[in-house]
Formats: structure tokens, sequence, C-alpha cells
């Protein structure tokens, strides 16, 4: 049972990507109690997906189902697995966080997204020259995105997008080649 004043963290909920483009239809908000794992910040974080999964308490409700995301005030997180107890239900998902950015489409206004770059990620490209692998929470774009010649500008430097890696299988991050 929840003791009064435990949900102390304000979520907004999305459904399933749909559509094409894809939408995250927005379904509400909700009160959440959120214990990271033990492991956070112990390891590496190796992509926009946090190593461990998020413990995440809400009041008993049946409308939370996996592959849903939950956004909070600095970082997402997808619903992997959901279970009941008395007066309450148990989110297991995966956190996505990075770091703030801003995405410039070579035809429209820079917005600000999350991403994530891994060092271990560098390449050399054809002309020598250093390529970089980002993802970035697909949620936070706007359509069109990824294409050849928009920028992405993380810690103070611009990244050039030179192509589209890979989706995630479900549908939520996105991976980019830079240059």
């Amino acid at each position: 049972m929840l003791k009064s004043g435990e949900l102390d963290t304000r979520l907004m909920r999305f459904g399933a990507a749909s559509g094409s483009p894809p939408v995250w239809p927005p379904l509400g908000k909700l009160w959440a109690k959120i214990i990271d794992p033990k492991a956070a910040g112990r390891e590496a974080q190796a992509s926009i997906y946090a190593t461990g999964s998020t413990l995440i308490t809400v009041r008993a409700r049946g409308d939370i189902l996996p592959g849903q995301l939950l956004k909070g005030h600095a970082c997402w997180y997808l619903i992997e697995d959901t279970a009941s107890s008395p007066g309450a239900l148990q989110i297991s998902a995966r956190k996505l966080s990075g770091e703030p950015a801003t995405y410039t489409p070579k035809q429209g206004e820079p917005y600000p997204v999350t991403a994530f770059l891994a060092a271990e990620n560098v390449m050399v490209g054809a002309r020598s020259e250093p390529r970089h692998q980002i993802d970035l929470i697909l949620p936070e774009l706007e359509h069109p995105f990824a294409r050849q010649g928009d920028q992405i500008t993380l810690r103070g430097r611009q990244y050039r997008i030179d192509g589209l890696i890979e989706g995630s299988d479900n549908g939520t991050t996105l991976r980019v080649m830079v240059a």
C-alpha cells in the first residue's frame, strides 16, 4: 500500500508510436515514485539507454502498458513491464538519458533535444575525418528529421548528419552518423 506523499515525481505518459510520420499520443499526467537501479552511475553508459531498469511506482491502474513512454523533467522512460501489488502498480522501465543538445534542420528553426555521443563510437571516414554515432530520442524530433545536412549541437560543437544508422526495435530512439 502506498503511503501519503510517496509519489513525489510528476510524469507525462505517452502512448506507443503509431502512424507515419510517427506520433506518440499524450495520455495524461501521473504521480510516481522513481527508484533508479543501484548500479546507476557505476557502469559507463554505452548508449542513450541506461544500463539497468528503473523501478517506477504509481497508483493501481490498468491502462499502463509496455511500449508506452513516461517523460520526466530531464529524461524519458520506456515501459518494459508492469506488475500489480495492493493499491499500486510497479513499472519496470528503461531510462533514456543523454545531454541537452540542439537539433537544427537544413530548413527550419533549431529546437532542443536529448543526445548521447559515446566516445568509443569514433570511426574514420573516407577522407580520414572523424565520424561519430549520436543517439536521439524520437519523440523529441520534429518531422522531417535525420536528413543529410541537418546539424546537432552538443557540448558546444556542431555535428553534421551524414546518414541514418538505425532506429531502435521499439521505435523510440534513432542513431545517426555525424561528421
